[in-house]
């Protein structure tokens, strides 16, 4: 039995001695890290494109993206809207099989609530409004002339976009309505409606104008955002002519008023994206449109005063050279007005006939000569 504990115990401490030497030189297999794909240095994360460089800068790509915009919330909203004011169903009317699939599509296309496709849409424009808005601010605060910090209004408008898109499923209108009417004792419309659009458009006007009006190309933006205000102010103006009183039309102006609210987030995202253009151009340093084309007309009009300054001193100098006899070298002028050009040799030109050179008009021999003989005389004296 000791043979045997002998024998245990030393191949026990042949294994330790083995795993020592193993823990302290690892083999190579242990060394290498296991992947679990293989990927291409191109694929690490500060490779990949940023926000600012997915965003159109060219005329062609902002036209895109607000035609898809604006094609897609007329998907999200035609035929809600129609069948509200045509006051029955566009489509499965005599349907038996679907009945229920085309009844479920037509609540995902309803626009009597936010909870639709046309809903959801607006969410998401709001959204890419935001973003969109904060990627120019962070270009903006780079700009070396902005001591105003003129930069922060992008922020701003950042943050009202997100309450905007906030207010759409949280009553967040009302709530502000019944704390300024309480704080006041003044309700301003029905249910104190009016303090939420007074100080919505307050904000909304205040900041735009001070985010707009810095930039060089701000007629684009301004038009598109003046076109998203003015659809939320028919969307308010809809809520409360419904709420103040009882109509018959009640739910059609209800439909009218989620649907200007859909397409005003639908505009503000196609402003954003307009700013975001017009400040990239800026950034890249390209030209500004309007400027570009009065300078191609002032351009026009000085070559157009430059040859008719030219054609007038050709008039002169005909006059002055049809007085000279004959014999002076008048044939020279007469072969000029039929069209025939004559070389001139750059040796044979004095002083006198550099102003005549600079008008881009050959000399004809009776020219030079008398330029010579009124330089010669110029010496002289």
């Amino acid at each position: 039995m000791s043979l045997a504990a002998s024998q245990r115990r030393d191949q026990r401490r042949r294994l330790v001695v083995s795993w020592n030497r193993s823990a302290s030189t690892p083999s190579t297999s242990q060394s290498e890290t296991r992947r679990l794909a293989d990927y291409s240095p191109e694929a690490l994360p500060e490779h990949q494109p940023s926000l600012a460089t997915l965003l159109p800068t060219g005329l062609g790509g902002f036209a895109v993206a607000a035609t898809i915009l604006i094609v897609l919330l007329a998907a999200a909203v035609g035929v809600g809207l129609w069948e509200t004011v045509a006051g029955g169903p566009l489509f499965g009317r005599n349907a038996t099989r679907f009945a229920a699939t085309l009844a479920a599509a037509r609540r995902c296309l309803a626009v009597h609530s936010f909870l639709s496709l046309g809903g959801w849409l607006a969410q998401i424009s709001l959204v890419a409004a935001t973003a969109t808005a904060l990627i120019v601010r962070l270009m903006r605060r780079h700009r070396r002339d902005d001591y105003r910090g003129r930069y922060r209004a992008w922020g701003w408008l950042a943050g009202l976009f997100t309450l905007t898109a906030c207010a759409g499923t949280v009553p967040l209108g009302e709530f502000f309505a019944a704390f300024v009417t309480d704080a006041t004792g003044i309700s301003l419309g029905p249910n104190g409606a009016g303090w939420w659009v007074l100080a919505a458009g307050l904000l909304y006007g205040g900041v735009g104008l001070w985010a707009v009006l810095p930039l060089h190309e701000r007629a684009t933006t301004g038009l598109w955002l003046s076109l998203c205000l003015s659809a939320w102010a028919a969307s308010a103006a809809c809520d409360w002519i419904g709420q103040s009183r009882e109509l018959p039309g009640r739910e059609l102006l209800q439909v009218v008023g989620n649907v200007c609210w859909m397409a005003g987030a639908v505009l503000s995202a196609i402003a954003m994206l307009a700013a975001a253009r017009s400040v990239l151009r800026e950034v890249r340093g390209l030209p500004v449109r309007h400027a570009t084309e009065k300078q191609s007309t002032k351009e026009r009009v000085a070559v157009a005063a430059a040859h008719a300054s030219r054609k007038a001193t050709a008039g002169e100098t005909d006059t002055d050279t049809a007085i000279l006899p004959r014999g002076d070298g008048n044939e020279g002028t007469r072969s000029q007005d039929r069209g025939y050009t004559e070389f001139v040799d750059g040796g044979d030109a004095s002083d006198g006939d550099e102003d005549f050179e600079q008008s881009g008009r050959h000399l004809s021999k009776a020219e030079k000569k008398r330029l010579r003989k009124l330089a010669r005389m110029s010496r002289a004296a």
